[in-house]
């Protein structure tokens, strides 16, 4: 399963990505509710509610507790790292989510999720011949 943060979609939003939706034709796709507030506060492909509706629809990453953010920041060391609240609610919700991965475009969060071990690969999916 692959939590794509809000930067995956933003860009699928502007130019269809085929990672992206092959993903969600297979349902592998996890959302997280930070990911819909976050794309909420911007321009969605209309109509809205349709778009955001589809987004809830998701099968649901677990969501970290504040308490869980902050013990991942503080054993993990991730202080510093250029990553905010948010960044790091996902990357903890995707370390407890069983078999997840953290697809983002951020650089400094890939480069914590790749640490962590749960980064996803967009360049190595195998996508089927069309």
């Amino acid at each position: 399963m692959v939590l794509a943060d809000t930067s995956v979609w933003v860009a699928h939003f502007r130019r269809a990505n085929p990672v992206l939706q092959s993903l969600l034709a297979n349902g592998q796709v996890l959302c997280h509710p930070l990911i819909v507030i976050e794309l909420a506060c911007g321009t969605l492909p209309a109509p809205r509610e349709r778009t955001i509706g589809d987004l809830k629809k998701l099968q649901q990453a677990v969501v970290a507790t504040t308490d869980e953010t902050l013990a991942l920041i503080e054993r993990e060391r991730l202080h510093d790292s250029g990553c905010g609240a948010i960044d790091m609610a996902l990357l903890a919700s995707a370390r407890l989510t069983p078999g997840a991965r953290l697809w983002t475009l951020d650089k400094n969060l890939d480069a914590l999720a790749s640490r962590l071990g749960v980064a996803f690969d967009a360049d190595a999916h195998w996508l089927p011949a069309s």
